[in-house]
Parts: C-alpha cells; structure tokens; sequence
C-alpha cells in the first residue's frame, strides 16, 4: 500500500505558529503486541505488556504530534502515554505512578488524546467522521486529528482516537473533568497519566485492514481547544522533573552563579541548595556531585568557603526534609 493510500495530504502547517514545548511518551513494549491481530473467526487481544522502554520526545505543535502517530501506526509494539518518564535512560521499567518506585510522574501539557470507543454511526469515511465527533463536542471548526481505533469499520458506531492542542497545559484530572458531561462520546478511562493510547493498526490475518486512510487531519479557524486547568496550584505537591530536566536546571544554575552580586549570594545559595535538595530526595541528581559541582562553582566568589560549603549542605538537607513531609 503506497503512502498517499494511508496519509492525507495537504499542509498542516497551521498548528505551527503555537508554539509550546511539550513531552510525549513512547513505550515500547518488550516481545508484546500493543495492537489486536485479527483473525477471519475472531480477534486476539492486546496482549498483557509488564515491562517497557521509554521514550522522552519533545514535540512544539499538533503538527509533530501529528508526524509522530505516522510512525507509530506501523509500530505494533508501540503506544504513546500522556505521563513522562522519571529516567528514560533505564532500559527495563514497568509503568508505575504512585509510590516510591513510580516510573511515570505527571506534567501538564498542551496536547491531549480523546477515546472515541462507538459513540454514533459510522459513515465510512474517516474524516466525516472527525468531524461527526467534533461536533458533537462542541468543537466544530477546531483543529485536529484522528487516527482510526482497531474496531473502526470492524464493529459499529465511530471508534477513532482523536488527538487536539489546548491553549494552555492542563492535567489529566482536568480533561476528565472537563469531558466527563460527555462521557457518552468520550471513553474517561483515558484520562491518567499512564494510561496507554494505542496507535498501532491491527495485525490482519488471510484479510485486509478495511481502513484506506489511516489519519485524518481536519483543519479549522480555531486552532486549540479552551479547556481550564481546574487544579489549584497548592493543591499539587512540588512540581515534579524529570532527571534531564532536573540535570538542566542545574546547569542552568550552576552558571546563573557567575552573575550573583556580593550582597545576594547568601540567600541565592541557600534557595538554589534547597530545590537541589528536593531533587536529590526524588534521585533526579546524585548528592554528592551536587555538593562538589556547586561548591567549585562558589568557590569564584572568593569569600568565606567554609560558610559557603555548609549554607550548601544546610539546603540541601532543608529541601531533602521538605520533600519528606509532603510524602
């Protein structure tokens, strides 16, 4: 099947001028199919997947979100979360949320995904029914995509996931807040942060996918969604990083520290060590390179170093304890 069989055409570029960076997760499950396999007397389930490789991606604009479910749709052991993941550096890890041992933390973004598990009737064609949905989501003439679900023209009624832009970064608990009067058209389940939106096709058994178009970009005069994040900000503990992100930050403090006037320095050291200290107890950085690489860093001012160093570890030991408490 040539690639203009499966992808619409036409430029997309109109979701580019919103610019906002945001995470999307690949998992990619170990020796498991993360899509059905269709035979001609039946269906095989997803199977059970325990372990994963994750993948940190950036993406700025529907529009990458948009070339990455290209890929995916070929990848049957392959599925995109909303979560992010701790350290995407480890090879083996299940997806875990709470707890200790949590391999998935939460960050707000931009782009969300929609389960469209039969609401309505099929028309046959994947973009009329794009917009069948849209509509009935109040989100006509809103810009999206959608990518058919393994029932889409399998099973009755619309079975599509549907991906869009908000225009500012909301938590899962908010989207399901905010769709849950529609929770006739939306499946709700998919909502959390590790919870799997799958991309793949089906693997087809001695039978053809019924679906010709496989995306379905629907363009429109609005070009994100309006949803409010309903979170309090008090209401969420410490902001939670990942361990790239919390090994920038502190590069980006570690240089901050050259352009820190004499009479500021003090209660710099001591906030800067105390958000360390927070990170160290999440084991996002490691302590001890923490102390050496900040202390060496001080160490330009000149001044008292004794003082410096224990202001350092004094932080450090305050944002590890702050860190405790919230638990």
């Amino acid at each position: 099947m040539s690639s203009s069989s499966i992808y619409t055409t036409g430029p997309v570029e109109s979701s580019n001028y919103y610019e906002s960076t945001n995470n999307v997760t690949i998992a990619l499950a170990y020796n498991k199919l993360l899509t059905k396999t269709i035979y001609p007397g039946g269906e095989k389930a997803y199977d059970n997947a325990y372990y994963y490789k994750f993948f940190n991606r950036n993406v700025h604009s529907l529009g990458d979100l948009l070339e990455l479910a290209k890929v995916l749709l070929a990848r049957p052991n392959c599925c995109l979360i909303r979560g992010v993941c701790k350290d995407d550096s480890v090879s083996k890890q299940r997806r875990l949320y709470h707890g200790d041992d949590a391999t998935i933390i939460e960050q707000p973004q931009n782009w969300f995904a929609l389960d469209i598990d039969g609401y309505g009737n099929s028309s046959g064609c994947l973009k009329d029914d794009t917009r069948s949905v849209l509509l009935a989501l109040g989100l006509n003439d809103t810009e999206a995509f959608a990518i058919p679900s393994a029932g889409y023209l399998r099973k009755p009624g619309i079975r599509i996931r549907l991906f869009l832009w908000n225009s500012n970064k909301v938590t899962c608990a908010s989207l399901k807040k905010h769709f849950t009067p529609l929770k006739h058209v939306v499946d709700l389940a998919l909502f959390h942060p590790i919870q799997p939106i799958y991309t793949a096709r089906p693997i087809f058994i001695s039978s053809t996918d019924p679906c010709k178009e496989l995306i379905a970009w629907v363009s429109g005069e609005k070009q994100f969604t309006m949803i409010k994040e309903t979170n309090a900000p008090g209401a969420r503990r410490e902001e939670l990083y990942t361990k790239k992100q919390a090994q920038r930050f502190f590069n980006s403090m570690l240089r901050e520290s050259v352009g820190i006037e004499d009479g500021r320095r003090h209660l710099w050291l001591i906030g800067t060590s105390t958000s360390l200290g927070k990170w160290i107890y999440q084991e996002l950085l490691d302590e001890e390179d923490v102390i050496e690489e900040l202390y060496l860093a001080t160490r330009a001012w000149g001044g008292n170093k004794q003082k410096d160093m224990q202001t350092i570890l004094d932080g450090i030991k305050n944002g590890k304890l702050k860190m405790e408490e919230e638990q």
